[in-house]
């Protein structure tokens, strides 16, 4: 374990006076060992910021070793638990950077990753002869696994809405300079302040799991490139695994997500397909057992009580779009990423059903009759 004692004294900006350039928000549930490891590589990067730990259990000790440990760090208590979505608003409303790094406790800074990925902000913003300038871009940065692998270049998605980690377990070399992603990682996440304000934040209603989905297509929709800066290196300690609560969030936000981005005619295009990936989750749901079939349930029953109110989310998104789905769908995969699954025996069977279903019922993507914007 690090003991933030030994390391030299971070550079802060005080909280009064101007604004840093750099506020690094972090949502905490039970973190503290996570945050033993990880703030001494942040306040080591050379660089003047703030870091926000927004508390999200108070009580479990986390907060008190903070003010002990690290005064400067700002804790904000959220008693009610907001989820990692509602988690980070907090810590965005609060953050007085110009920019603003979202940033999983479980990672650790490998050196010099905030200076890549605040210059490359800068670049953006300011324009230079070998980036197009645009201000309102959201950066993410190469996650590692402990063993070196990418842990996540950015994210994917397949046309039905599952996500994954792009170029997961490939090696950390494969994925150099600065790349245009589908999506991006809410587990390192980076954009100006007035970027996050005019997105809304994350949606609170996602709590957790598939927020940074929404969030990056919403970004998408209104014309926001999504950049990954593989210069700047974070080891992500995520640990892979799947329970009934996280099976609910995943597959209710999944929907949720599909029901707030794509056009109607987009959704209906894509039923069969749709329909596939339905009866695949449920397939999964009966193997695994009662308490993920009523985690599927669950996550309907939400869906429908919620209508109204997700309505009333997709036509606010709606209003927002300048590009059509055709090039939401263009960067797609049109197969499940089931070499991802440990039991590669499992995976081959379940990719030789999948793949040529779900490549007949891909929806055309002819820019004149997909989902054009109004």
């Amino acid at each position: 374990m690090i003991e933030p004692s030994p390391q030299p004294e971070p550079i802060l900006a005080p909280q009064a006076g101007p604004a840093p350039e750099l506020s690094v928000v972090l949502v905490s549930y039970e973190s503290r060992t996570d945050l033993e490891r990880l703030l001494p590589t942040v306040f080591t990067q050379g660089l003047e910021l703030e870091v926000l730990v927004v508390d999200n259990h108070p009580g479990d000790g986390t907060a008190d070793w903070l003010r002990i440990a690290y005064p400067s760090v700002r804790v904000i208590p959220r008693p009610d638990n907001p989820g990692y979505a509602g988690g980070n608003n907090t810590g965005i409303t609060e953050a007085r950077g110009r920019y603003v790094l979202i940033l999983n406790p479980d990672t650790q800074l490998h050196p010099g990753a905030l200076r890549v990925l605040l210059e490359t902000c800068a670049s953006l913003r300011e324009g230079s002869e070998a980036i197009r300038a645009h201000p309102k871009a959201l950066v993410g940065a190469k996650l590692l696994n402990p063993d070196g692998t990418v842990n996540a270049a950015g994210n994917q998605m397949h046309y039905s809405g599952i996500t994954t980690c792009r170029g997961l377990h490939a090696p950390a070399e494969r994925h150099r300079g600065l790349e245009p992603v589908p999506l991006l990682s809410g587990a390192a996440l980076i954009a100006a302040k007035e970027t996050w304000v005019e997105l809304g934040g994350f949606d609170e209603d996602y709590w957790m799991y598939l927020e940074d989905t929404d969030l990056s297509l919403r970004a998408r929709l209104r014309g926001y490139p999504l950049l990954c800066a593989n210069e700047a290196l974070i080891t992500h300690y995520y640990r892979l695994g799947m329970n009934p609560r996280k099976f609910y969030y995943l597959e209710r936000n999944r929907l949720l997500t599909l029901c707030k981005v794509y056009q109607e005619r987009t959704l209906r295009r894509m039923a069969p397909a749709l329909l596939l990936t339905e009866l695949a989750t449920w397939g999964f749901a009966l193997l695994k057992g009662p308490a993920y079939l009523a985690a599927r349930w669950r996550g309907y029953a939400w869906l429908y009580r919620n209508r109204e109110r997700i309505r009333q989310k997709r036509a606010e998104v709606q209003k927002t779009r300048v590009i059509p789905d055709a090039t939401l769908l263009e960067d797609a995969l049109t197969h499940l990423p089931f070499e991802q699954l440990t039991n590669p025996h499992l995976a081959g069977l379940l990719d030789r059903l999948t793949r040529p279903l779900y490549a007949l019922l891909r929806p055309r993507m002819g820019q004149s009759g997909l989902g054009r914007a109004a």
